[in-house]
């Protein structure tokens, strides 16, 4: 897993010297460019004005697996590109982390473990393994065949390893946060939520001190 800042919004013309924090202030006050030392920004995240912030965008490159791109793309207000296997090759397998089903929660898990499966009880990451060896021969069997790579990619496994990018408004990233950074939310999309928090808290330290976004569900 991977997670890059590649841009965001600048100011132009009289916003030009800007940071973001303040053309975001400017554009609350209409163009009225005051220095307030960030009490305006405190006012809005204090009392959850958010729509301000809806004129600013970042854009970032993740790395992960297709069943966590899934879970972001689900995310209708992040615009997305994803790496295409019609085209292209696989990047690979990321590694499976095995955990426990939670026994309470089904959409949740819990302890990192390694069972043994079937009669010939071989650790379950042995089996996985042995799987994932299995999926990428078949997978180049088929290519090699002249099978098309938009046929052939349906045999590979969810966690084939891709690459996207998004970009969205600044409100909409706080919006994803607030779901993802949230305990119940799979650890792997949790992992990728942090991270863009702490990019965020790297451009814009003066929004994002102001909000508990690292525990989610805040909006």
């Amino acid at each position: 897993m991977k997670v890059e800042l590649i841009s965001k919004s600048v100011g132009l013309g009289s916003y030009e010297d800007l940071s973001t924090s303040e053309i975001i202030s400017a554009i609350s006050r209409h163009g009225t460019i005051k220095e307030d030392g960030g009490k305006l920004i405190k006012y809005l995240m204090d009392n959850k004005h958010w729509s301000p912030l809806q004129h600013i965008s970042f854009g970032f490159k993740i790395e992960t697996r297709r069943s966590i791109s899934a879970q972001i793309f689900r995310h209708r207000s992040l615009n997305g590109q994803e790496w295409s296997l019609r085209y292209s090759d696989p990047l690979g397998f990321e590694e499976i982390e095995l955990r426990k089903e939670h026994p309470t929660n089904r959409q949740s898990s819990t302890d990192v473990f390694d069972p043994l499966i079937g009669y010939s009880e071989n650790k379950a990451s042995l089996m996985v393994e042995e799987y994932l060896q299995k999926a990428e021969k078949l997978y180049n069997d088929l290519i090699k065949s002249g099978v098309a790579k938009e046929c052939a990619r349906d045999i590979l496994p969810l966690c084939t390893k891709t690459t996207i990018h998004i970009t969205a408004t600044l409100r909409d990233l706080l919006g994803f946060l607030n779901i993802r950074c949230d305990s119940h939310a799979q650890k792997e999309i949790q992992d990728i939520a942090n991270r863009v928090g702490e990019e965020l808290e790297k451009e814009i330290p003066e929004i994002m001190s102001k909000i508990n976004w690292r525990n989610g569900m805040f909006m």
